[in-house]
């Protein structure tokens, strides 16, 4: 097969490299099939090959956008929880709108969710997949991951969603139970990632845990050591999401450190209410924290854990987590976490010029950071020669971003989604000139609305009142515990 080589001409390259990613202006990046070749000024590619040539002029150059954390079958129910508590989103989208969903629902929830970060930067991403109702529901996810051609980890959840929806006492008459997901999980394991090498597939194979307050902390190691047995690349957990007094408790991590299962093949997201010796466990094994800062700030989660974490040296990243309640906009993201951590460190007796946090280091955890988080840091995350070609490229000759003063500033605070004009994963474009390459918006336009209002009506014939007050109890005993 011959080579291929796409040359971009011209840009301001943020790299993101250990000095910190200070830009590199009026530079050129030479892409050879997969890999970055090339960077610097006036590059050419060897003579006799075909070239595709992106003038870059007046656009910024980073790293793909790494996503931690996201429960992307959520994408058909997109805002019905901007309005919700933890409880009205683990007992209404959890244990009632999960429960009605087919396989088609989660292929193409997952392949438009995966079309969507694409559209915002995001090209690799960890899908924490609780929605897998049946053995076809997890193919449905893969494939979905797969068409869309973004690279990430496929995280098998073991969550059981109720047989009936709302009614948790049905999951005891679903023969679909948490050994049939586990034999399932071996089979998808087999079937569909016999290479899980992430040098080499773009989507690869993880597990994801059921949350730890649902159930006692021996069960979740057990889980832990079916993923390792079932050589999940990653393992992911939700982590200290819950405290019913605001304080740090010892969980998941603890309980984990304690059987000294700790390992950097674990991510934990959100972590709010980690304890010090449970930030000081994830740091010493190279595990990675993931922070969610829309959906932690509104459902009490405490304020995002990752600028602590990442003081005390633990490998910390951003995510989504649900595009049920905000968008696919990473940007609103880095800023919401950079500007909360800053309101929180603002130290009031005293007269500073500049705030302790940076815009370069939110662009780090969603690029670099994301990367380390994942395992990934030695593929992705930076500008490097040898690394993988995943890139993005911001037009700024807007309105809304002329004059660029500081390109890492215009990243963060002034450019949007409008602004991303092209995307690379792997060496191929996905988005050329503000839009995504290949993809019939207007099919996938109408199963997205179909399939969406179907769900929401049947949920509307769901008794919610019967459900909440079944699930009342339940989400008491575990912030209780």
């Amino acid at each position: 097969m011959s080579n291929s080589y796409i040359l971009i001409k011209g840009g301001t390259v943020i790299s993101m490299v250990a000095s910190g990613g200070k830009p590199l202006y009026n530079c050129d990046i030479l892409l050879e099939n997969d890999r970055i070749k090339d960077i610097g000024q006036d590059l050419s590619v060897p003579t006799g090959y075909i070239v595709s040539t992106i003038d870059a002029k007046d656009c910024i150059i980073t790293p793909g956008l790494v996503d931690g954390h996201h429960h992307m079958w959520q994408h058909l129910l997109r805002g019905i929880t901007a309005d919700w508590s933890l409880f009205g989103y683990a007992c209404h989208l959890r244990s009632v709108y999960g429960s009605l969903y087919t396989p088609d629902d989660v292929y193409f929830a997952t392949y438009a969710a995966a079309l969507s970060l694409l559209n915002n930067g995001v090209t690799t991403v960890l899908d924490h997949c609780h929605v897998i109702n049946s053995p076809a529901h997890a193919d449905a996810a893969v494939k979905g991951l797969k068409d869309a051609g973004i690279r990430g980890t496929f995280c098998y959840g073991f969550y059981q969603n109720p047989k009936e929806p709302g009614d948790f006492a049905s999951t005891a008459t679903d023969t679909f139970d948490q050994a049939a997901r586990v034999d399932d999980a071996l089979r998808v394991r087999e079937e569909h990632f016999t290479n899980n090498d992430a040098d080499s597939s773009l989507i690869t194979f993880g597990i994801a845990l059921n949350d730890p307050p649902t159930q006692p902390p021996e069960k979740t190691i057990g889980e832990l050591n079916t993923a390792r047995k079932l050589r999940a690349r990653l393992t992911t957990v939700h982590s200290s999401v819950v405290s019913h007094d605001g304080a740090p408790k010892p969980e998941v991590v603890q309980n984990f450190a304690n059987a000294q299962l700790m390992g950097p093949d674990l991510v934990f997201s959100h972590g709010g209410w980690m304890t010090d010796s449970e930030l000081a466990a994830v740091q010493s094994s190279g595990a990675g924290v993931v922070g969610t800062p829309d959906t932690e700030l509104q459902m009490g989660m405490g304020y995002p854990v990752v600028w602590k974490a990442a003081d005390l040296g633990c490998r910390s990243c951003l995510g989504l987590d649900i595009t049920s309640n905000q968008g696919n906009d990473f940007m609103a993201q880095m800023r919401l976490a950079l500007q909360t951590q800053r309101a929180r460190d603002c130290d009031h007796r005293t007269v500073h010029r500049d705030v302790r946090r940076k815009t370069v280091d939110v662009l780090r955890m969603a690029t670099l950071g994301g990367a380390e988080v994942m395992g990934m840091d030695s593929l992705i995350g930076s500008i490097v020669p040898g690394k993988k070609a995943d890139l993005v490229m911001f037009r700024c000759d807007d309105i809304d971003t002329v004059p660029v003063i500081d390109p890492i500033a215009t990243v963060i605070f002034h450019a949007s989604p409008k602004n991303i004009d092209t995307v690379i994963v792997d060496g191929k474009i996905v988005k050329q000139n503000g839009r995504l390459v290949g993809v019939d918006f207007e099919s996938l336009h109408d199963q997205i609305v179909c399939r969406s209002q179907r769900l929401r009506d049947q949920a509307g014939k769901v008794d919610m009142e019967k459900a909440e007050s079944l699930f009342h109890s339940l989400f008491e005993k575990a912030m209780e515990n």
